[in-house]
């Protein structure tokens, strides 16, 4: 085996260059291991001569460390126990035959290791900090992710119970529109309304003449009432009085009045608060009404609003 190379000078491996995280207090804390280390007095296996160029591994023997650990203390990646550093200190100690050999008493070197211990310390705790503060963050981003996910799920729920009333009505409509398309004439007999008996006149049939005439003139008075409003806010009000009040058959006599009066916008808004706020049943008779007095667009538009109903 060849024998191992002495052109380096000795302890050339305590000139290493110093770990990129170490601070200056670990550097000044291997700076001084580094000089404790070059005072060994490192024998050959037999112990009969005196190493001049001892190698890091033989050095790491002698001091009872392991060599990567070694390696480590003397770079300032790592801070030496204070067993370990006292016990390095002693064994250098008596091979330089007293600490006046070593250039720092045991007590400096300890009080460097402990000021180097108490920085990585305050690192730590800045650390465990940081650490915290950021376990706190997750944690809330976890609550707010929880939280958006059941309202995302709470407004699903919500879309679908829309989409099944949508399809719900739609059904509905589908099935009105049929059956105010067919007129009077084209509907099944089971549907068509049961013709009246002939009965012979007498004093309700005058009475009857009297309601009509009275109905048309009030339908008349409110037409004028709402043609001549003015005022949007009254205008509104007269309109929900009048859908509440009035019936199917007197809801397609005022849209008459007002489209003939002209008051086409007037009409749409009646025809829509209508849909809107009368039952299905009412909503029915009343395009059946208007159907049957040939204003389908109207009609048509009765039952759009209570097919668009919440």
């Amino acid at each position: 085996m060849a024998a191992r190379s002495i052109s380096r000078h000795p302890f050339a491996w305590t000139e290493k260059d110093f770990h990129d995280d170490a601070s200056a207090v670990r550097r000044e804390l291997a700076v001084s291991l580094r000089k404790v280390c070059r005072r060994l007095v490192i024998t050959s296996p037999d112990g009969s001569t005196v190493l001049t160029h001892p190698t890091q591994a033989q050095a790491a023997k002698h001091l009872y460390v392991g060599e990567s650990s070694l390696t480590r203390y003397l770079t300032g990646q790592y801070i030496p126990s204070a067993k370990v550093a006292t016990s390095i200190f002693e064994i250098a100690c008596r091979d330089a035959g007293g600490e006046q050999g070593l250039g720092i008493t045991k007590k400096q070197l300890l009080e460097l290791r402990a000021l180097a211990e108490k920085e990585r310390c305050g690192n730590c705790a800045r650390h465990r900090e940081d650490a915290r503060a950021a376990r706190q963050e997750l944690k809330a981003s976890l609550a707010e992710q929880t939280r958006l996910s059941r309202q995302t799920e709470a407004r699903d729920a919500e879309l679908r119970a829309l989409r099944q009333r949508y399809s719900l009505l739609k059904r509905k409509t589908l099935r009105i529109h049929p059956a105010a398309e067919a007129g009077p004439q084209n509907r099944r007999p089971e549907e068509r309304p049961a013709t009246p008996l002939p009965v012979p006149p007498h004093s309700r049939d005058r009475q009857r003449r009297m309601n009509d005439a009275s109905a048309a003139r009030r339908i008349g008075r409110r037409a004028e009432e709402l043609a001549g409003g003015g005022q949007p806010d009254r205008v509104l009000a007269l309109l929900r009085h009048t859908v509440e009040a009035c019936t199917s058959q007197e809801m397609a006599l005022l849209v008459a009045l007002l489209r003939s009066k002209g008051q086409d916008e007037l009409a749409g808004n009646f025809v829509h608060i209508y849909g809107r706020d009368r039952s299905d049943r009412d909503v029915l008779r009343a395009a059946l009404v208007l159907h049957e007095h040939d204003v389908a667009a109207d009609a048509e538009a009765l039952l759009r609003a209570a097919a668009a109903r919440p």
